[in-house]
């Protein structure tokens, strides 16, 4: 069939990338980080003001080798009255963070006795990194550790394959205090950021 005259013809342009999406669980005591973490990488906004969380979604948007992703972090509730409540968000999960107050030996005792076994028994096979927050109000000269050293604000990558990992939602790396952004210690699993400034997350 010829086009008819005066009109013009288009070739399809190519088809949209499809975008991966990623659902993300995040579970540990009750005020241990989970929600500043959350906020400041979703957000670049630091909580005020601590309130419980029952069940919030965050979602953020950033690229993987180069292919659009987007990502849904699930913050849900630690106290033991929402124990009930909480495997519902559990379906259909692609990666699990259990999260632990660095300055709370109790909360960091709890994924043995608590938070891995609920997250074994729900997500059996999910890939699982421990996230140690609140780095910032840890007293006392650092100790050598054996796992990595992380801020959540610092908004730049490092090498996040070897977890646990631990960080602040608060203090850059480099001093000062105020929220600056957040993720490190989800970049291994998550990839390249928003922006497309590679090792580095909104």
């Amino acid at each position: 069939m010829q086009p008819l005259p005066g009109s013009q013809s288009s070739a399809p342009g190519p088809p949209e990338p499809t975008v991966a999406e990623i659902k993300a669980v995040v579970v540990g005591d009750g005020g241990c980080g989970k929600t500043s973490l959350l906020m400041v990488f979703a957000r670049g906004d630091f909580p005020k003001v601590y309130v419980p969380t029952v069940f919030e979604k965050y979602t953020a948007s950033f690229r993987i080798s180069g292919k659009p992703a987007k990502i849904h972090l699930w913050d849900t509730a630690g106290q033991e009255d929402y124990d009930r409540l909480r495997p519902l968000s559990y379906s259909d999960t692609n990666v699990v963070l259990i999260c632990f107050d660095v300055t709370s030996r109790s909360s960091y005792d709890n994924i043995l006795t608590k938070w891995y076994p609920e997250v074994n028994h729900f997500c059996k096979g999910v890939p699982v990194l421990l996230v140690g927050c609140k780095t910032d109000l840890r007293q006392g000269h650092h100790e050598p550790v054996t796992f990595q050293e992380v801020s959540a604000t610092t908004r730049c990558g490092r090498d996040a394959s070897h977890v646990p990992l631990r960080g602040s939602a608060l203090l850059p790396a480099g001093g000062g205090h105020g929220p600056a952004g957040a993720g490190c210690s989800l970049l291994g699993v998550l990839g390249t950021a928003p922006g497309q400034r590679q090792g580095c997350l909104h």
